[in-house]
This record gives structure tokens, C-alpha cells and sequence, in this order.
């Protein structure tokens, strides 16, 4: 395995997980980079590149730059707004399209 080609790569998928990060945070659908990421993890493994250990650590710290959490505490809270809202009756939050929601979750 070439290090610079392995380096490269790492680089360039830190820099799509965060446009995905933002891109979502920022309440926009992010579906067409989730895909793009998505097919790059699945060529960097075929071509040795890097191991799903090292595509899931890297996704974990960026998110955790981004959005201030682990990916495991940002997924019940989402839970837990959504059943929040169904209790209060808040039906403002069911107005957000639900491809979006279903991002942050």
C-alpha cells in the first residue's frame, strides 16, 4: 500500500465527511455527498486503502468537530425531540421535510 495514496485519501474522505456534516447541520439534504462518501468508503476498501475501522474513527471526530457530539448522542436526541414533539403536540417540527430529519437522526 502506497502511504501517499493512503494519506490522499484519508484527506479527501475527512473533507467529504465534514461537507456532509455541515451540509446537514446547516438543514440541507445531503443525500447526493452521503452517496458520493458513500461509493468512495466501498473504492478505498476494494483498493486497500483504508479499513472500515479507519473510515468510522475519522467519521466519529469530524462529527464530534461539527456538531460538538458523538455520533451515539446526537442520534437520541433526535429520538427524543421527535417523541417531544408528538407529547406536546408541536407539529411545527413535523413541518421540516422528513428526508432532513431523517438526516439528523
Amino acid at each position: 500500500m502506497n502511504m501517499l495514496q493512503q494519506d490522499l485519501f484519508l484527506i479527501t474522505l475527512e473533507s467529504q465527511f465534514r461537507d456532509i456534516f455541515q451540509t446537514s447541520k446547516a438543514g440541507r439534504d445531503n443525500s447526493e455527498q452521503r452517496l458520493r462518501a458513500q461509493g468512495f468508503i466501498h473504492a478505498g476498501e476494494l483498493l486497500e486503502l483504508c479499513t472500515r475501522q479507519q473510515v468510522q474513527q475519522l467519521m466519529e471526530r469530524v462529527h464530534l468537530e461539527v456538531f460538538g457530539i458523538h455520533i451515539s448522542e446526537r442520534q437520541p436526541a433526535e429520538a427524543r425531540r421527535r417523541q417531544q414533539a408528538l407529547q406536546l403536540g408541536d407539529y411545527d417540527y413535523f413541518d421540516e421535510p422528513a428526508f432532513i430529519r431523517s438526516q439528523r437522526e
